[in-house]
């Protein structure tokens, strides 16, 4: 079992302090992966999302600087946003500098004002995200890269980095949603499938519809990450929210989920302060894990 960690860089916590303690404190406690998430640009009185948030291809770059072997990643990119040409340099520039530690979690998203500030059509995102996706394994795997598209086109191109060299080409990219079209894209177009906020008891039957998939599209399976929420979903009869309660408790829920087919779990935790989250990390990597 893998363990990862989403950290909040916005607001109190989107300074270079803050991104490199909570960085250096993931990579110390053990932990595998560390995780930023995207958004550009929110309207005005936004709860849910800060207003306040870094860039996370640049939060990425900024990482790879200030950790050693954890792997970074991010959860996740919503693929629609950025031209993706530029952004296949990008993250291949990350992987290359990071020395093959990147993991790409990807998303078709689903804030309308963002899109259209971003002169982006909501209503095509489903398949711009599958056409940027071909386009990324384009760029990263061929050496002169042609592709014809709806949205891209070019040919007889050549673009380097590709990926740090012992990877060229194998970019991890996970799929990130809960609904059919995610767990399709994953199996067709991803090396990997990247829920969020599931019960065991549905998360156990969308392993297997994602495997499902993986066989009707003649490929492998690849691992599956949940990322959990405190608000997420809670157990049948809503007695107590997954991962939660004491150690043991979270502990036997961790087993569960891997039973059903978890091959890492990502915490995005809340916190009042820097004192409150790292508490909270070490916390669970001390009592939890040992657990397990």
């Amino acid at each position: 079992m893998r363990y990862g960690v989403a950290i909040p860089h916005a607001n109190r916590f989107a300074t270079p302090s803050a991104i490199r303690t909570m960085a250096r404190a993931v990579e110390e406690l053990g932990y595998d992966s560390i995780w930023v998430s995207d958004h550009v640009i929110v309207p005005e009185g936004s709860s849910y999302i800060p207003e306040f948030m870094d860039e996370p291809l640049a939060t990425l770059a900024y990482l790879a600087g200030q950790t050693t072997h954890v792997k970074i990643g991010v959860s996740v990119l919503i693929v629609p946003y950025r031209d993706p040409v530029f952004t296949a340099k990008f993250l291949s520039t990350v992987d290359l500098l990071s020395n093959g530690r990147l993991i790409v979690g990807t998303g078709s998203g689903w804030m309308q004002e963002e899109f259209a500030a971003l002169g982006v059509p909501f209503d095509e995102r489903g398949p711009m995200t599958d056409e940027y996706l071909r386009v990324f394994r384009n760029l990263w795997e061929t050496e002169t890269s042609s592709f014809e598209g709806r949205w891209k086109q070019y040919s007889g191109m050549r673009m380097f980095p590709k990926a740090a060299a012992e990877r060229r080409g194998t970019i991890p990219l996970w799929v990130g949603g809960n609904g059919a079209a995610s767990i399709r894209r994953a199996a067709e177009l991803g090396d990997g499938w990247h829920p969020i906020n599931l019960g065991v008891d549905e998360f156990a039957a969308n392993v297997h519809r994602y495997r499902d998939q993986c066989g009707r599209f003649g490929r492998t399976p690849g691992p599956v990450c949940l990322r959990h929420m405190p608000a997420g979903r809670t157990q049948p009869g809503g007695l107590r929210p997954p991962l939660a309660g004491s150690a043991d408790e979270q502990a036997a829920d961790v087993r569960a989920y891997a039973a059903a087919g978890m091959d890492e779990l990502m915490l995005s935790l809340p916190a009042r302060d820097m004192d409150d989250l790292l508490s909270a990390l070490r916390g669970f990597m001390r009592e939890v894990v040992p657990r397990v």
